[in-house]
């Protein structure tokens, strides 16, 4: 009986066709992590916004509290919020200050209506999982702006997002 060619090698040291498979098994699982990994990191976290706007005069201020909670993923560690000012394009500049116990932060955003929110800033779970959080302006005018906040498990914003609530307390 004759053999034809096919081209395909034929390996004659078994031991060497276990490595080549254990190589492309190899090669195919890290690729297949490293696609896994691209994946999970391409994930957006999950962001929480308010709406809002601020009156004419320059003592106006919104105060909300956000709440978090454990919705499965972890207990709360840390709050992340930064505002982004709208149009109308007016002198005032928009800011946040949020508060938990003795720990205050601000941010500010820097220009008016250029679709950029401020710097990010965390604020860490030191006095129950409560967050005061205040919108104000740097002078008279209306303005309008966009809160973004996320309740995440770990401290200074890291972690897993979890569960996050808001309540309007002021409306100005």
């Amino acid at each position: 009986m004759a053999m034809k060619k096919t081209g395909a090698r034929v390996a004659t040291n078994p031991t060497a066709t276990t490595r080549a498979r254990a190589g492309t098994a190899k090669r195919a699982t890290t690729f297949g992590a490293a696609v896994i990994g691209l994946l999970a990191s391409a994930v957006p976290v999950e962001a929480h916004t308010q709406t809002g706007a601020l009156g004419n005069g320059a003592e106006a201020t919104d105060y909300y509290q956000v709440f978090c909670s454990d919705d499965g993923t972890g207990a709360p560690g840390s709050l992340s919020v930064q505002i982004s000012d709208q149009a109308p394009a007016a002198a005032p500049l928009v800011s946040v200050q949020v508060r938990n116990g003795p720990d205050l932060a601000t941010s500010t955003d820097p220009t008016d209506a250029d679709g950029a929110a401020s710097p990010l800033i965390h604020v860490n779970v030191r006095a129950g999982s409560v967050f005061d959080v205040l919108v104000d302006k740097t002078g008279a005018g209306s303005e309008n702006y966009v809160l973004t906040f996320h309740c995440v498990t770990g401290p200074d914003g890291t972690g897993l997002h979890t569960g996050t609530d808001i309540v309007t307390r002021q409306n100005q």
